[in-house]
């Protein structure tokens, strides 16, 4: 018995169609990522493997210029935020949520200088107004870090993403040059206001990590 060319077409459409419908091209895409956080702005690109695993490579930066007070002296100086990394999320239960792990390499520092400084020496008070003093304070180069997430999906392809973790980013390091010797201030002194810039940032052994982006899938 022959069967109509409709019969044919209905038995293919009942055998392939269940193929299709259990493959989930959703995540097999690339995707891009820009974004700002605590890091300043940047940009992510990246690849969801399967539903349980993506991965995303990106760089972020920020720079901006203050002037603490100090109570014997003011700093002037600029902070400049610069890295980059990669991190592994794991979506455990194949959902929206993820926790993450990854390494960034970091050129975070702030440069300043010492001005309109007070010490005593030989009993008198002494102001100078000048900068004699210069200084960096950098972080560790290689800081792991760890974290979690969730996905709000706005379409097929776009979602807001929310990113909560820290950095492990070390002591940071000091490194300064002075004439104020040459007024006679003594290295203690000016090793001593180059310390209290570090000591301000040495508590951030754990830099936390806040990040909004919009993701943005291929």
């Amino acid at each position: 018995m022959k069967l109509p060319a409709q019969a044919f077409g209905l038995l293919a459409s009942l055998t392939v169609g269940p193929c299709f419908a259990g493959e989930d091209l959703a995540y097999d895409r690339f995707f891009i990522m820009p974004n700002v956080s605590t890091l300043g702005a940047g940009i992510e690109a990246g690849y969801r493997l399967n539903e349980n695993w993506q991965v995303r490579a990106g760089i972020s930066g920020l720079s901006t210029n203050y002037v603490y007070h100090d109570r014997h002296s003011d700093l002037p100086s600029t902070l400049t935020l610069l890295n980059g990394g990669v991190t592994i999320d794991y979506f455990p239960f194949a959902g929206d949520f993820y926790v993450s792990g990854g390494v960034r390499l970091s050129a975070n520092k702030i440069e300043g200088k010492v001005k309109n400084m007070e010490a005593t020496m030989g009993g008198m008070d002494v102001f100078v107004e000048d900068a004699l003093t210069n200084f960096t304070v950098r972080q560790n180069v290689i800081q792991p870090y760890l974290g979690a997430g969730y996905s709000v999906p706005v379409n097929e392809r776009v979602s807001l993403n929310l990113n909560l973790g820290a950095l492990y980013s070390g002591t940071p390091s000091l490194s300064y040059k002075s004439r104020a010797t040459e007024l006679g201030f003594t290295r203690d002194q000016i090793r001593d206001q180059a310390e209290r810039a570090r000591n301000r940032i040495a508590p951030f052994k754990v830099y936390p990590v806040v990040q909004v982006g919009l993701k943005i899938q291929f």
